[in-house]
């Protein structure tokens, strides 16, 4: 028997069936187009914005550098994310660092901005200083040139290098180091305040050397040239890669360990030369941006990518040509991070000979 045809009125039936699958899924589209964009990932992680904790007071020279960094960061982590700047604690950046490492919250929503005169704090074994620089996570670093000034023959003669320093505790510290690991005495010459000073010092030969660093240190190395004097050797550097080099500032000047093979026909080594490369680097940090070392690994590579990205903003550069000093990301923020975090060798052995050269004792 031949099935009849369906009536119009069943066709129409059966054809509104089959299409309300396609219905929902329309209405669907339709529905999902009305809702808002999910906001940016970035934004998602900092709903109340980012922190920038800066170890020094309002007006210093560490917020002078968080007012040129913290627009650039703003940028790099997400359009609209507000980036907050906190001042906490004197130039020397300890209360701040003190701060950051027992009140802050590592969940990656907080860098501390921090000085070089605070890891010195921590590397000598200052009373003061209740952080752990090895536990610092580096976003973003900024380098002076520094070099040691002074006449060469004294260098060479094993005896006794007097240096235009304050006391050994403090930014001169790698120099007076450097000498002793050398093979010679280094004697401080205290009361030595300004360039003037520091000329007449070399004139009336009362002193052998001094380590120049900070802003236009070009300026202040040949201001002494003209004293008679010339660069013995430089602390190093870091090119873009993190590999050691010599300093930029002054390509002619052979660094530390150079020095030290030539004239002693050997590398330095051992846990006093560790010390010394820690000392070096924080002695040539204009400052570093930090993290704690338990903050979340994404929200490290974000903030690692926007130091990278900070370090080349025009506005941080423009401050650091004026200043002589080198912004840095990425692998060479990493690599001054490394050499800065002495080991326990290290933080034992630059303690005891601080102590037993310098009668040296953490105050």
């Amino acid at each position: 028997m031949t099935d009849t045809l369906p009536s119009p009125e069943r066709r129409r039936c059966l054809g509104f069936l089959a299409s309300l699958p396609l219905l929902g899924r329309v209405r669907g589209v339709l529905a999902a187009a009305a809702q808002p964009a999910p906001p940016p990932l970035e934004q998602v992680r900092f709903p109340d914005g980012a922190t920038i904790l800066v170890a020094g007071p309002d007006g210093g020279a560490m917020d002078r550098w968080a007012r040129a960094v913290q627009p650039a960061l703003a940028q790099s982590l997400a359009p609209g994310t507000v980036v907050q700047k906190t001042d906490v604690g004197g130039a020397d950046g300890v209360t701040g660092a003190n701060q950051f490492d027992a009140l802050v919250s590592p969940d990656g929503r907080t860098v501390l901005l921090a000085p070089g005169e605070a890891v010195l704090a921590w590397l000598v074994g200052d009373v003061r200083a209740k952080f752990d620089v090895a536990r610092w996570v580096p976003v973003m670093a900024c380098m002076t040139p520094a070099v040691v000034v002074g006449r060469p023959a004294a260098f060479a003669s094993r005896g006794v290098v007097r240096v235009a320093a304050a006391h050994a505790a403090g930014p001169d510290l790698p120099a007076l180091l450097a000498i002793e690991l050398l093979g010679e005495r280094a004697q401080l010459v205290p009361g030595i305040a300004d360039e003037d000073s520091l000329q007449a010092a070399f004139a009336r030969d009362a002193v052998d050397a001094v380590l120049l660093r900070g802003h236009r240190v070009q300026d202040q190395v040949a201001a002494l040239q003209r004293a008679g004097v010339e660069p013995v050797f430089s602390l190093g550097d870091v090119d873009d890669a993190g590999m050691p080099i010599r300093c930029a500032a002054f390509p002619e000047v052979p660094d530390f360990v150079e020095l030290h093979t030539a004239l002693r026909h050997a590398r330095p080594t051992g846990p006093l030369f560790a010390a010394w490369r820690s000392a070096a680097a924080a002695t040539q940090l204009e400052f570093g941006v930090v993290l704690s070392q338990v903050t979340p690994a994404d929200m490290v590579a974000l903030w690692r990518r926007a130091g990278t990205e900070a370090a080349g903003a025009l506005d941080v550069q423009s401050l650091a040509m004026s200043l002589g000093v080198h912004p840095l990301g990425g692998p060479a923020a990493t690599a001054c991070a490394v050499a800065i975090s002495a080991d326990a060798p290290a933080l034992t052995g630059l303690r005891t000979w601080l102590a037993s050269r310098f009668n040296w004792r953490p105050a």
